[in-house]
């Protein structure tokens, strides 16, 4: 059977939904399994090209979407993740590869098995002086602002 030329079923569809209705409290916004799928692929992008450090205090809310996406998985059908996994383990892997690990006691669980938590921007741009966090270390590579 081909999954890709098959359609989606009534069951498929409810998933969504489901985890959809379920986290809209939780995340205060009605994101849909696409919407939040392409959040993290311009999180991702943006960190690839270098993340701001005016916007350093808020990188953790930049990751929401990633979080949406961990919550809603087991929400979904087998078929749903099965479609959609190969696009989230491409953006997980070019996230990992811009990133680099927290060291010390701060990666420690610190997020419940959240890995994407656990890392950091290797590479940002803005003022030299901007403060970083400390676990931000070594410190990340400061490219050129376009």
């Amino acid at each position: 059977m081909n999954r890709q030329r098959t359609p989606l079923t009534e069951e498929d569809y409810a998933s969504v939904l489901t985890a959809m209705h379920t986290l809209t409290g939780r995340y205060r916004s009605g994101l849909t399994l696409n919407e939040a799928l392409a959040r993290w692929r311009l999180v991702v992008t943006g960190i690839e090209e270098g993340f701001d450090t005016q916007w350093v205090w808020e990188y953790h809310h930049e990751l929401a979407c990633r979080d949406w996406l961990c919550e809603a998985w087991p929400l979904l059908t087998d078929r749903v993740r099965a479609l959609r996994q190969p696009f989230l383990n491409e953006m997980d892997d070019r996230f990992a590869a811009a990133t680099a690990p927290i060291q010390g006691k701060e990666a420690e669980g610190r997020r419940n098995g959240r890995w994407w938590h656990d890392r950091y921007p290797r590479r940002v741009f803005g003022q030299h002086d901007d403060e970083l966090p400390p676990s931000w270390s070594p410190a990340p590579e400061y490219i050129e602002d376009d």
